[in-house]
């Protein structure tokens, strides 16, 4: 993962690819989560591996779990945070 990101860019990628698959009314929210986890670890998984991918998505998980618990997270830092501490994983 490249350690250089434009966060404007990331924000118009977020936006739009939440407008292209809103318009899918005929595929539950459910099936619309697993195929948008499926293709994330898949596109992850080309550039740095499945467990990095997994890895990098368990982090997400987390952030997403200490939000709904009302803990101090924030999905601002993650990939930059990633970056700096990335882990070795064997």
């Amino acid at each position: 993962m490249s350690s250089k990101f434009d966060p404007t860019a990331l924000i118009d990628f977020y936006e739009e690819s939440e407008e292209f698959v809103t318009k899918y009314k005929n595929i539950s929210d459910e099936l619309k989560v697993v195929t948008l986890f499926r293709l994330a670890l898949e596109l992850a998984s080309n550039d740095m591996g499945l467990v990095e991918a997994a890895y990098l998505m368990a982090r997400l998980q987390h952030t997403t779990l200490g939000l709904a618990l009302g803990k101090d997270e924030s999905f601002e830092n993650l990939i930059t945070d990633y970056i700096q501490k990335k882990p070795t994983i064997n």
